[in-house]
């Protein structure tokens, strides 16, 4: 809702609340993206944003925590799948990516360093024009699991510190065209 409103264009969401790079309880981002592409073939979007699953992909919080080789290895494995995502989305003919990066949580700021800087580095080795939308700066409220965006955060209008996430890479936004 809140691109739509932002970029005066009706865009279609996929995102699924929970998803992850990696197999889990909830369906993977590769899996809705192959999904959205059942559902809007044979067109092809210009534009994709996603999160690639989001602070979830550092959900081992305590080795997070500790910022240990378990937790580099989980964002490392991120990364794989992130890589093989952006070949697919690329040479199904997705122009551009705009992939938003980690933020700082609760006692997370290495792991977030560790995989914005690693998702950086995917997405500047890219075939396609992809850009990571670094949001470490900003001031994310997190709710009481210390690792996703609070109430408070969801519910603050876009007014606030949201369009400076978007805005230096929203003149790629277009609407699936054919």
């Amino acid at each position: 809702k809140y691109l739509n409103e932002f970029s005066g264009q009706k865009l279609d969401n996929y995102a699924k609340i929970g998803s992850s790079l990696h197999e889990g309880w909830v369906t993977s981002v590769p899996q809705l993206y192959t999904d959205m592409r059942t559902k809007t073939a044979p067109q092809v979007p210009t534009t994709i944003v996603l999160n690639g699953g989001g602070n979830d992909v550092i959900s081992v919080r305590d080795d997070c925590w500790a910022f240990n080789d378990k937790c580099r290895l989980q964002i490392d494995s991120a990364m794989e799948i992130a890589e093989k995502l952006i070949l697919r989305m690329h040479d199904d003919g997705v122009q551009h990516i705009i992939y938003l990066g980690f933020y700082y949580a609760f006692n997370m700021t290495q792991a977030a360093d560790y995989g914005t800087e690693s998702l950086k580095r995917v997405c500047g080795a890219a075939a396609v024009d992809c850009h990571v939308a670094d949001v470490r700066n900003l001031d994310i409220v997190v709710g009481w699991d210390h690792m996703h965006p609070g109430d408070i955060y969801l519910r603050r209008p876009p007014t606030s510190t949201r369009p400076c996430l978007f805005s230096q890479h929203f003149d790629l936004i277009s609407p699936i065209t054919s």
